[in-house]
């Protein structure tokens, strides 16, 4: 299977898409634009997916991520493409950071409970996992979050992540 940019951005799109609600979740609906999306990319649709960009590989990978049993427990309060930012001030320097996940939850009081980023590599180095648990790390201290989630779609690996100090609750 190819991996790369395209692959990573057509799967974060149709994953976006699914959680508005734009395109349903269906296999043949998600095949169908990302076969739009590969051609939107000036590239075309190949049947192999060790040759190219698959529409049919591209949305099976989807149809997975959603069915993965963590993912499947959140799917009806996931947000797509939720923006988290912080300032922090230190020794008279206030530091921003901004950011934006790839999905969340919310608690009834309208704060961020799990934070879920997608990952769309094949075979991802420990060190570039090393990296992926910081940035989920980042947004959970950034939001509050309890907990987060680095979904390795093509794997189906669910690598859960804490914040660096424990939340409210789990203080209480």
């Amino acid at each position: 299977m190819q991996g790369g940019r395209e692959r990573g951005l057509i799967l974060h799109k149709l994953l976006e898409e699914v959680l508005t609600g734009e395109i349903p979740e269906a296999e043949a609906a998600l095949t169908e634009r990302a076969g739009q999306l590969i051609r939107a990319l000036g590239q075309s649709p190949v049947a192999d997916p060790a040759t190219g960009l698959s529409a049919q590989e591209l949305a099976a990978c989807v149809a997975r991520t959603l069915a993965l049993p963590d993912i499947a427990a959140l799917r009806p309060d996931l947000l797509a493409e939720f923006p988290v930012y912080s300032a922090q001030a230190a020794n008279g320097v206030e530091t921003a950071t901004a950011g934006i996940a790839d999905a969340l939850t919310l608690t009834a009081e309208g704060r961020p409970a799990v934070v879920v980023d997608w990952k769309s590599d094949v075979t991802p180095a420990p060190g570039t996992l090393d990296h992926y648990r910081a940035q989920v790390r980042a947004y959970l201290d950034m939001t509050g979050a309890e907990r987060g989630l680095i979904v390795l779609m093509t794997s189906g690996a669910v690598i859960p992540v804490l914040p660096t100090k424990p939340t409210e609750s789990e203080a209480a």
